[in-house]
């Protein structure tokens, strides 16, 4: 009977040492799974009972079902996965920023523009060159318009993704609880117990790769999870209990933890693929201030030029670029297909809380956002300088957003003819040539100058005359309107501000009056051309898009260095993992041997045993 107990438990126990070998090779393939051993030990003896003697040898038991895993390597290559996914998700959308730029090229279209102005100086009353100048205008306004629009669009994607990871985050999380609440009610020692554990890990690592963590391990393989590292860190999922969720903040800009109830933000760890989404977000955010901040910088700068001439019927010289535009949204639920098209009146502002439009079965209601002025009727509806056009094939309860534009995306060329391009001065100045000085007056434009200083207000043309004790006389036409000093300091006049050379001597001349209709002048023109090169706080325009667009380069070629040295890791990392965690065939094999060996002689041992058992019985015979 002992050799029969000897034989069986040992044939028990190799054979659940060969299932899980068994186990191993059908899954060596399988992402995830971790290789299982069968702990074997000795069996303690028994007591004999009043027809069996105690036996000698206890023989062998199966313990339990042992996974190799190294806890150390397995969180290095959580950890290694989350840092390369961080940079990956960066660099992916950083290419697309990139991308985005390269094709809307709005440098390009800036210089083309200023190239135009150099055109235009050169010929300032043709008609084709007032043209093109205005072309090119057109053409630098859609580049600004298309490229914000572009931006606008990317970082509504890249929110969306955000948000889609958050979600993923909260899901892993709730379906740990589910693993925790399983592991805790299992056997901790079948082969289901070892199934859920590996779907644990799985579940860990596709964690890691959202988010940084740390894992606290707990009995039955329950485990605590956290959003980061140390003091700072925030339980995520407990041993016990359910799962804290997270959303991204409406900018995009943050991590909220509880966004449903009681948002708070959360400073997420520098790992994981969103937080490299939001380090793109950010990017992509700056990307637009600075596009915003270049569009109206190009804009306050043309337009004030502009203002500075006078166009081909010598009237000043208007607004170039209109810099506030309007954006229509249709509703999801809409039911009809009644196409909207709005027309913003030149010089309108639209309302900054913009507009809601609404079928109803008397007509269309054109709303302000905050409900503040509202206008009703069949269409055209028109409101703040908006008119709107309603198509047909509206249904009741459909409805449209108008959404104020600014920035970049607001930027588009008013509705200028080419004869009201002002290439010439606003002004003219000129001396004769018998004068001792070579230098002339400077005269600009300034509403807040009401009068000369003795408190004329007669308006150009005048004649100066330097006289003695560095004076100078004013004239209109004949008559004697003021003495001002002749030292290069700016005098008041009724809406202009000018200066007499300090270099002029008694007896020079010099004469200002307004440019006049046809002009064939082009100082303004050429004004342009100095303002181009004249540089702002961070260079000259062009200069600020190229520099722009250079360090969005260089962000992408540090985000790759990055990324290949994690990738690099990442693959270290899982390689010293799996060397421990992983299913080796030529190793499985060996063992598969080794075991059916074992079973075989214990086998053999029964074998014995019932032979003996037989020769016992044959001699009571």
């Amino acid at each position: 009977m002992d050799l029969l107990g000897l034989g069986r438990s040992g044939v028990l126990a190799f054979q659940r040492a060969l299932n899980a070998t068994g186990e191993n090779v059908a899954n060596a393939d399988t992402p995830g799974f971790v290789r299982r051993r069968a702990l074997l030990t000795t069996q303690p003896a028994g007591r004999g009972g009043p027809l069996e003697r105690a036996p000698t040898s206890a023989g062998v038991r199966f313990a339990t079902l042992v996974r190799d895993v190294d806890a150390l390597k397995a969180n290095a290559a959580r950890t290694a996965s989350g840092d390369q996914a961080r940079f990956a998700a960066r660099l992916d959308w950083l290419e697309r920023l990139e991308g985005l730029g390269v094709s809307a090229d709005v440098a390009t279209r800036v210089g083309a523009f200023f190239n135009a102005a150099t055109d235009l100086a050169a010929a300032p009353t043709n008609r084709a060159a007032r043209t093109l100048f205005l072309g090119a205008a057109d053409d630098a306004a859609s580049a600004f318009a298309g490229h914000g629009e572009a931006l606008a669009a990317l970082g509504d994607d890249i929110g969306r993704e955000a948000a889609l990871s958050a979600r993923t985050v909260n899901d892993l999380a709730a379906a740990l609880v589910r693993i925790n609440e399983q592991l805790r009610r299992g056997d901790p020692d079948d082969a289901a117990a070892a199934g859920m554990l590996d779907n644990r890990d799985r579940l860990l690592a596709d964690l890691a790769a959202e988010v940084r963590i740390s894992i606290n391990e707990g009995p039955r393989g329950v485990v605590e999870v956290n959003l980061g590292s140390g003091p700072s860190a925030v339980q995520l999922v407990p041993q016990a209990g359910n799962s804290r969720r997270i959303g991204v903040a409406p900018d995009g800009a943050a991590v909220l933890l509880n966004p449903e109830f009681d948002p708070t933000p959360l400073r997420l760890p520098a790992s994981g693929r969103l937080a490299g989404l939001l380090e793109a977000s950010a990017d992509i955010t700056r990307a637009r201030a600075a596009l915003d901040s270049s569009a109206a910088g190009f804009a306050a700068l043309v337009n004030d030029w502009h203002g500075r001439g006078v166009d081909g019927d010598g009237a000043p010289g208007q607004a170039v670029f209109a810099r506030l535009g309007v954006a229509t949204t249709v509703g999801k639920a809409n039911a009809g297909r009644a196409p909207v098209h709005v027309v913003l009146a030149d010089g309108a502002v639209p309302d900054a809380s913009g507009y809601r439009l609404i079928a109803d079965a008397a007509g269309f209601t054109l709303a302000r956002g905050d409900g503040s002025a509202s206008v009703t009727g069949a269409g055209p509806l028109l409101l703040d300088g908006l008119t709107v056009s309603i198509g047909g094939d509206a249904v009741a309860g459909d409805q449209w957003t108008l959404a104020r534009l600014d920035g970049a995306r607001g930027l588009a060329l008013r509705p200028l003819q080419p004869g009201e391009v002002a290439a010439a001065a606003r002004w003219q100045i000129d001396a004769p040539p018998d004068n001792a000085s070579s230098g002339l007056p400077t005269i600009i434009d300034d509403a807040t100058a009401l009068a000369l200083p003795g408190g004329d207000t007669t308006p150009p043309p005048w004649r100066i005359s330097v006289i003695a004790g560095g004076l100078a006389e004013i004239r209109a036409g004949t008559t004697l309107i003021d003495t001002v000093p002749a030292d290069g300091s700016l005098i008041a006049g009724p809406g202009v501000r000018f200066s007499v050379p300090a270099g002029a001597a008694a007896g020079d001349l010099f004469r200002i009056s307004p440019t006049p209709a046809g002009s064939p002048d082009n100082a303004n023109a050429i004004l342009l051309g100095r303002l181009r090169v004249q540089p702002g706080p961070n260079g000259t325009l062009e200069a600020e898009l190229a520099a722009d667009s250079a360090g969005i380069g260089a962000r992408i070629a540090d985000t790759r260095r990055l990324e290949a040295a994690a990738a690099t890791l990442k693959e270290d990392t899982a390689r010293a993992n799996d060397a421990v965690s992983g299913v080796d065939l030529e190793v499985e094999a060996a063992e598969l041997t080794r075991l059916q060996a074992a079973y075989r002689a214990n086998a053999q041992v029964i074998g014995v045993a019932r032979d003996l058992f037989d020769q016992i019985l044959g001699l009571s015979r």
